[in-house]
């Protein structure tokens, strides 16, 4: 059948119609508008071979809404939307508005998160003796951890989310531009980041917990299958097992030789 696109006029022919629901989301091969597919009740109604699709209206997150970022409200609806009702946020979010909101909401927000999740790690540290030093030289210590904890954060999200959306692309899944995955990531990121304020189990929820909302997002936003967007989170995955296990091996190695080089000594 023929579709054709009710923003540019693009218009195209339409195979496996029979794989399209009422609430399937189509999107223009040209401007990427998204589009329903909505089966005519009558069939007498449509005219030949020839079915128009009606645009979906993008939903703005209360974020995008907010009237500074230290609208707590609007911050709080998003992150309870993000990360109790991710499917629907993420389906509906204006993926046309840019990075600026998702990108605030990571740097102020995200950062708020991973710097109390390493407060509670230091006064563990503190008060078993983990951690050396006097309180002033762990107060100096932890002053920079604050200050680079959103660069650090910028720059793992902008790199992680490179990487996915380079492999979307490999698997000609991505459907928008690279703003939506850094989108779904940030928002992601930012959300999960709080759950830094549970004492200590916070940390180890966290990064499971954004995992699940960055695959639920990414087959969202792309309208792409699970399994492709499975794949390109993975590899990341794959790339950071790589490199610790590469620091781990290379620590290893520096200490057989400082043992082989001992008993040389002692021969």
């Amino acid at each position: 059948m023929v579709i054709r696109c009710p923003n540019c006029k693009f218009t195209g022919a339409l195979r496996a119609k029979s794989r399209l629901a009422a609430d399937d989301v189509l999107y223009c091969p040209r401007c990427q508008t998204p589009m329903s597919f909505a089966e005519p009740e009558d069939p007498t109604a449509a005219s030949g071979a020839e079915a128009e699709l009606q645009t979906q209206p993008h939903h703005q997150v209360d974020w995008e809404a907010r009237t500074s970022w230290l609208d707590l409200i609007a911050f709080w609806r998003t992150s309870k939307n993000i990360l109790f009702h991710p499917a629907v946020t993420f389906t509906t979010l204006n993926y046309e508005a840019g990075i600026s909101s998702s990108l605030v909401y990571l740097l102020v927000y995200g950062s708020l998160g991973q710097i109390i999740g390493r407060y509670w790690f230091t006064l563990l540290g503190i008060r078993y003796g983990i951690l050396e030093g006097n309180a002033l030289s762990n107060t100096i210590h932890f002053g920079g951890v604050v200050l680079l904890t959103p660069i650090v954060l910028f720059a793992s999200i902008l790199i992680v989310a490179g990487l996915v959306h380079l492999v979307l692309r490999i698997l000609l899944a991505s459907q928008r531009p690279f703003a939506a995955t850094f989108q779904v990531m940030a928002y992601a990121s930012g959300a999960t980041s709080l759950v830094n304020v549970i004492p200590f189990v916070g940390r180890f929820i966290m990064p499971i917990w954004a995992l699940v909302l960055y695959f639920v997002g990414l087959v969202k936003a792309h309208q792409t299958s699970k399994t492709r967007v499975f794949f390109a989170l993975l590899l990341p995955l794959v790339l950071a097992g790589l490199f610790i296990t590469g620091i781990v091996l290379l620590h290893i190695a520096v200490h057989v030789l400082d043992f082989l080089e001992a008993i040389q000594q002692t021969l």
